[in-house]
């Protein structure tokens, strides 16, 4: 069983609210890892976190897909806005960041599929069916 596995035979596609801290520490010390020999993990954490619905969550995973060329690819922007599309851009114009800015530049482009559609994908991805 490989660490992907692992992390959803754990927690689930849709981990339960105490395991947020965890969570975002896992995806933290992840998107530091250099030595990673894939992006599969780190785009699971990414996923997991999505599924909590919050505003706040997203400037972790926008930065986690942007480490490199292969994250910004292998994370679907779908993953920015759990918390929805308009909640997500009313948080970032909060921050009055140059993340936040860039975050809010790719989110003006983004077509989104809404959360049940993404949720059934990534059900499917996983075979969780």
């Amino acid at each position: 069983m490989d660490r992907t596995e692992s992390l959803l035979e754990k927690y689930g596609l849709e981990p339960t609210k105490e395991h947020r801290d965890i969570l975002k520490e896992l995806l933290g010390r992840e998107s530091s890892n250099e030595k990673r020999k894939d992006n599969e993990y780190l785009k699971t954490l990414c996923i997991l976190l999505y599924t909590y619905g919050i505003a706040e969550d997203t400037l972790q995973i926008w930065m986690a897909k942007n480490i490199d060329f292969d994250t910004g690819c292998y994370i679907d922007g779908e993953l920015l806005i759990g918390a929805g599309l308009e909640e997500t851009i009313s948080y970032l114009k909060t921050l009055k960041t140059a993340e936040a800015d860039k975050e809010l530049d790719y989110l003006a482009n983004l077509e989104t599929n809404g959360r049940d559609k993404v949720l059934e994908f990534y059900r499917n991805y996983y075979g969780l069916n």
